[in-house]
This record gives C-alpha cells, structure tokens and sequence, in this order.
C-alpha cells in the first residue's frame, strides 16, 4: 500500500482517535484566523501602497512574497488540515492527503524567504555604501521567483514519489534544517558586523563631537533585539518538529497515539511561524504601521459615508 493508505490505517486503529483528530481541527481553524488576517494586511498593503513608501525598497518585494506564501498557507493549508482531520474522524478511506504536500511547499517558500531577508540585511549592514547597487528590484524578484520555482518543483516531485515517501520526507527536514542554520548564522555575523561597525563609529564621533556614545548604544541594542527575535522565532517554530521526527524514527516504543497528537501541534507551531512573520518583518516598521493606518482609516471613512448616505436616502425617501 502507499504511504497514504497506510496512515489511514493508523488513525483508523488509534486510541483516542477522535479526541486527538478533534483537537487537530480545532487548531487548524485557530491558526486560519491568525494567519490569514495579518498577511492578507501586508499583501494589501504593498499592493496598493497608497502612501508611495513600500514599493521603493527592493527588501519590500521579499516581504510581499513571504507574506502571500503565509496567507496561502492560512486560506489553503489551513483548511486542508482541518479537512483531512474531519475526513478521517468520519472514517473515509480516501482522505486529501496529496494536498498536504502542498503545506510542505509553502513552509518551504515561507523559510526560504526569511534567508532572504537575512540575507537582505546582512548586506544592508556589510556594505551599506553599496548596498542599492548590488540589491535591486530586478535582482530581488528574480531571487524570489526562483525560490518559489524550485520549492514548487520539489512539492511536484513529493507528489509524484510516493513510494518513497521516507526519502523525500528525509530531504524535506534535511532542507529546512540547513536552511535554518543559514537564518542563525547569517543572523549572528549580521550582529556582529554591526557591533563592530557601531564601535568604529563611536570612535570616530568622539574624535568629530557627533552621535552621543548613549544613541549609538540605544541603536545596536535595537537591532540585536530584532535580531534575536528573529533567531527565536524560528527555532522555536521548527525545533519541536524536528523533535518529533527525531523521536518517530527512533523510538519504537513509544504511544504511538501521543506522537501522532505530538506532530499534529508540531504543525500547528510551523503555522505559528506564519503567523507572526507580518509582526517580525512588516507591522513593527514605521513605513508599514503608517500604511497599515491609512488604510483601515481610510476604510472606515468609507463605511461611515455609506452608512451617512443610507440615512439620508431612508430620510428622503420618508419625505
């Protein structure tokens, strides 16, 4: 039988089947409200950009494909996941599991975007004299689509290998995993470049009388915050799922009930990941918080005029 067939099986001969697949739809419903919202939100806003401040910054672009990725794990993976856990609590045999791959694909898009923006800031930081001429419109994009070609390309050949559903599932954490140590890495060197920047810069202001030396301080304590957020957020989304895996592949007496229930919130934490990326990369930024205003504020206005002109039209029709 094919991998598919044979996790019907299981679930069919689980204990707790029906609280366990119960809890799983339960958060796959929670985690389509957070995730879909906020990155519905980035993507409006790059898209429309009514203030002319978004589409001016190459970084941006990656931001808006990282942030359709996520909404398209929100509006799509989401729902599948609660599906599939609805379908198997009815007992069907034919459960939509071929398009969980398509999960697979997003979160690999979704990581693989946050190495871009690291990568992104790294140069920002490294060279910042050169910075707009190495990173461009055109270079970005062209980076992203790469990255969605060849992730989509992968989820395609997942797909049609299902008889070697342990090897690809084996590249796929392999993927992530070193994609991971890329984020860290690349992250660390850009604190330190930046540590080191800030204290030759500090030198040169006490010999020039320019930033106070408290400024300096306050900016790098900044950035290391936001880096370390960045760091964190990652690795707390993604560990326990490696753990889970880990302890699938390696313990063979183990509850096989609890592991299943184990790497269904293991999931459910990747959302997570998708979730809080517009907090991490677009909501905290002063360009996006003053586009995100205008937009809702905007929108408001409307509505109030609508429902003014409502009235008045019930007013005079009454007249």
């Amino acid at each position: 039988m094919t991998s598919e067939e044979a996790l019907v099986q299981v679930w069919l001969n689980l204990d707790n089947a029906e609280t366990i697949l119960t809890t799983v739809a339960v958060l796959a419903t929670i985690m389509f409200a957070m995730t879909a919202f906020g990155n519905f939100l980035v993507v409006l806003s790059v898209w429309m950009d009514p203030l002319r401040k978004l589409r001016s910054s190459p970084s941006n672009f990656i931001i808006f494909s990282l942030a359709v990725a996520d909404l398209l794990i929100g509006l799509v993976a989401s729902p599948l996941h609660a599906f599939l856990a609805w379908a198997l609590l009815h007992k069907y045999t034919n459960p939509p599991f071929p398009f969980l791959i398509f999960f697979t694909t997003l979160i690999n898009v979704s990581v693989g975007h946050i190495l871009l923006l690291s990568i992104d800031r790294f140069f920002a930081v490294v060279t910042p004299l050169q910075y707009r001429g190495k990173v461009t419109s055109k270079r970005v994009c062209i980076v992203s689509v790469t990255c969605w070609i060849y992730f989509l390309l992968f989820g395609f050949v997942f797909s049609l290998l299902p008889k070697h559903y342990a090897l690809m599932k084996t590249l796929y954490n392999v993927q992530i995993f070193c994609i991971l140590i890329c984020i860290v890495v690349i992250n660390v060197l850009t604190l330190y470049r930046f540590h080191k920047y800030s204290h030759i810069t500090e030198a040169l202001d006490e010999q020039h009388a320019g930033l106070p030396r408290q400024m300096i301080l306050q900016r790098e304590r900044t950035v290391a915050k936001a880096i370390a957020i960045v760091i964190s957020a990652s690795l707390l989304c993604f560990i326990p799922w490696f753990i889970v895996q880990m302890i699938v592949y390696i313990c063979l007496t183990c509850n096989f009930s609890l592991l299943m229930l184990a790497h269904f919130i293991a999931v459910a934490v990747m959302y997570v990941n998708s979730a809080i990326n517009p907090f991490l990369y677009a909501w905290r930024l002063p360009k996006y918080k003053e586009t995100f205003k205008h937009i809702l504020k905007k929108r408001t206005c409307f509505r109030r005029y609508e429902t003014r002109e409502a009235v008045d039209h019930v007013e005079d029709t009454r007249l």
